[in-house]
């Protein structure tokens, strides 16, 4: 008992019972003369004080301990997490004169594990590397642990003081004793301690970034007090190592950060000149795959404005599941999202069929894009086979004993060690971070391109009305016209006005054949318009392609010979015919043969050919010996008014139209073409029909 403090106290004037604790500061540790250390702090209306005499030890003026400054220098230098955890726990335990320091990481659910060890020689028992379950540190013990980092415990078998009075007497209530050092340890946890074979003890939070990140532990199998300067130095250094954990904990992936943040930004440069956000995270030079390193893959569900499950799209790149159960994923996950963000090494525990892909994606990270979070980007991670080496019991066994009503610590602390399947690597605090940022910043691409889709939505319907009414009448006011002059010039070389010179039949030739090119040219603008503005329609009926062909070059035959070219047919037996518009087949079809005799020297041949697929399509194919296209113009020979050689307007005439009109056509069918040509080697172009069209007998 202090002798100031004997006697009865409530009631009193703390100035009257010992004036000297009214002049200490809070938050601080001081001497008093009468040879008492000093503690206050305050919380709400309620001053709290602690008193604790001074020992010899704390009155040494120079400790034979480290200095601080050069357990901190060596912090410094540590560039990795071990390296750092084995500096801080070695300067801790000499300097406190513990037994056995621990360094202790809380994970992921709050379970632990021993990240470093110091311990004497003599102490066999060892848990460095070991996990423990969640209850021995439970939720609430943790977040006291924030409110009160540390806590010095000399002996654990002392007698424990009532608290007087027991409650606040304004109130009524308990007090709050949270942030107090030398309050009682819980029962539970002394005989904890007991069970681990451990009397005098000590714990101090190592908080990082507003978070319990882990603890120091202290251990010592007989009652063992630190000394005041000591724990101020221990203090000292678990600072110095908290400080440290951000640049230090992901030494090894520090470099992995760097890189993320020129992936993210050339990321985002894709997406921000592309015309939607999917693609360029599919098919662009950065993929999904190129974040996050371990991924084995990704998908993007992409929702309609419909938001229907039916009309939701799917697009994976590298190993991925199904789309059924990236959907089923996708649905189930978005309970568990934090602002837009999920992680799970354990995709199985979220939907139990996932674990038919735990292979390649055991772990999922995933982030939510658009109105109301309507699209989603996700993250695979392979399973990595983890054994973890538990202390005393697993987190299984331990929730078993409760179950059983047994609440009582374990008593032994031997090795359990578990093979866990089913997971992945965690995701890491900084990759989750990088999503989120990812999504930010997705979120406000997406959203400037969602108002210029508006705008060019807008613009294309004014564009299509504007359209429609060209077509109402380039027909009528072109058309009508240029056949009445071709028509008049036709009877003016014929004779009907009357005898006309060789120079006016020369003069009327000329008109003819400018009048004929005209009105070849409105016609093309009117079609490729036409199927443009979705105005065309098609009349399919069953159609012989092999027959097709065979009258097609029948009209260009006469043609072919006058240029010295010769045209070869090529068919597969038995070709099934197929559902198509003939009518537009064979305005492709002559559309390609023209231009294949009008860029083919003499001597040279044109092939047509058809072939059925394996996928049980239908090709047909126009392949010349001609002048061929450069590889770099041939994108540009399929865009309207547009010719593989600027001098080809002159020596050929045409509109550059020919190939953009076949290309809409049969993309109007539902197929495709390719174009596959060299310089000086010829031109192939083929006409790919879809299966669906093919009629089987």
């Amino acid at each position: 008992m202090i002798p100031r403090l004997a006697g009865t106290l409530e009631g009193r004037a703390l100035c009257d019972v010992w004036p000297a604790l009214v002049q200490c500061g809070d938050d601080a540790i001081e001497e008093l003369d009468d040879g008492y250390a000093v503690s206050r702090h305050t919380r709400g209306a309620t001053t709290f004080i602690e008193i604790e005499p001074l020992c010899g030890e704390d009155r040494i003026p120079a400790l034979r301990l480290d200095d601080p400054g050069a357990v901190l220098e060596r912090l410094n230098k540590a560039d990795t997490l071990e390296a750092l955890c084995e500096v801080a726990a070695n300067a801790i335990r000499r300097i406190s004169g513990m037994e056995r320091v621990l360094i202790y990481r809380f994970e992921e659910g709050g379970h632990g594990e021993v990240i470093a060890e110091s311990k004497v020689d003599d102490w066999m028992e060892s848990f460095a590397g070991f996990h423990f379950p969640s209850a021995d540190i439970p939720a609430q013990a943790r977040a006291l642990y924030l409110v009160s980092p540390c806590r010095f415990v000399p002996r654990r078998d002392y007698e424990p003081v009532d608290l007087i009075p027991p409650l606040d007497p304004r109130n009524g209530a308990p007090f709050d004793l949270s942030r107090s050092r030398l309050r009682s340890l819980s029962p539970i946890h002394r005989l904890y301690q007991s069970n681990l074979g451990v009397d005098g003890a000590m714990s101090i939070s190592i908080v990082n970034e507003g978070r319990l990140w882990g603890l120091v532990v202290g251990h010592h199998r007989k009652p063992h007090r630190v000394s005041i300067p000591a724990r101020q130095q221990v203090m000292t250094i678990t600072s110095g190592l908290a400080m440290r954990l951000s640049a230090t904990e992901t030494a090894e992936e520090r470099d992995a950060r760097v890189r993320h943040v020129v992936l993210h930004a050339k990321l985002l440069e894709q997406i921000a000149g592309a015309d939607d956000f999917v693609s360029p995270l599919i098919h662009g030079d950065v993929k999904l795959t190129d974040l996050f390193f371990a991924s084995s893959g990704a998908a993007v569900i992409y929702r309609d404005d419909t938001g229907e499950e039916q009309d939701m799209d799917v697009r994976t790149v590298g190993q991925a599941p199904d789309r059924a159960h990236i959907l089923a994923f996708s649905k189930a996950c978005r309970d568990h999202l934090v602002d837009g963000v999920f992680a799970t090494d354990h995709a199985s525990s979220i939907l139990p069929a996932f674990s038919s892909h735990a292979g390649y994606a055991s772990g999922v990270l995933a982030i939510t894009l658009g109105d109301e979070g309507r699209h989603m980007i996700l993250w695979f991670r392979p399973e990595t086979i983890r054994t973890t080496i538990w202390g005393g019991a697993t987190p299984d066994q331990v929730a078993r004993e409760k179950q059983a009503g047994n609440y009582l610590p374990r008593q032994s602390f031997a090795r359990w060690v578990e093979e866990r399947r089913g997971h992945s690597r965690p995701w890491p605090r900084w990759k989750i971070d990088i999503a989120r940022s990812l999504r930010n910043a997705l979120n406000d691409v997406i959203l400037r391109q969602m108002r210029t889709i508006r705008r060019l939505n807008t613009r294309l319907q004014e564009s299509d009305r504007a359209k429609s009414r060209f077509l109402a009448h380039m027909s009528h006011e072109l058309r009508t016209p240029l056949n009445a002059v071709l028509g008049f010039s036709q009877m003016l070389e014929a004779g009907i006005y009357g005898a006309i010179t060789d120079k006016q039949k020369e003069v009327l030739a000329l008109i003819g054949e400018a009048g004929t090119h005209l009105l070849v040219m409105v016609n093309d603008v009117l079609d490729l318009s036409k199927v443009e503005a979705g105005k065309m329609e098609l009349h399919s009926a069953p159609c012989d392609l092999v027959a097709l062909s065979e009258r097609v070059v029948t009209l260009q035959i006469g043609f072919a010979r006058s240029q010295g070219l010769m045209i070869k047919s090529c068919h597969t037996q038995d070709l099934p015919r197929i559902s198509a518009d003939e009518r537009l087949v064979k305005q492709m079809l002559l559309n390609l043969l023209s231009n294949s005799l009008k860029f083919t020297p003499a001597g040279g041949s044109v092939t047509i050919a058809t072939i059925l697929r394996p996928d049980g399509g239908v090709s047909l194919s126009v392949a010349d010996t001609g002048i061929g296209i450069p590889g770099a113009q041939h994108i540009s020979v399929l865009e309207p008014f547009r010719q593989a050689h600027d001098d080809m307007m002159v020596s050929h005439a045409g509109t550059g139209l020919g190939l953009p009109i076949v290309k809409s056509l049969i993309e109007l069918h539902g197929g495709f073409l390719n174009l596959d040509s060299q310089v000086g080697r010829g031109t192939t172009i083929r006409l790919n029909f879809p299966r669906s069209a093919t009629l089987l007998p």
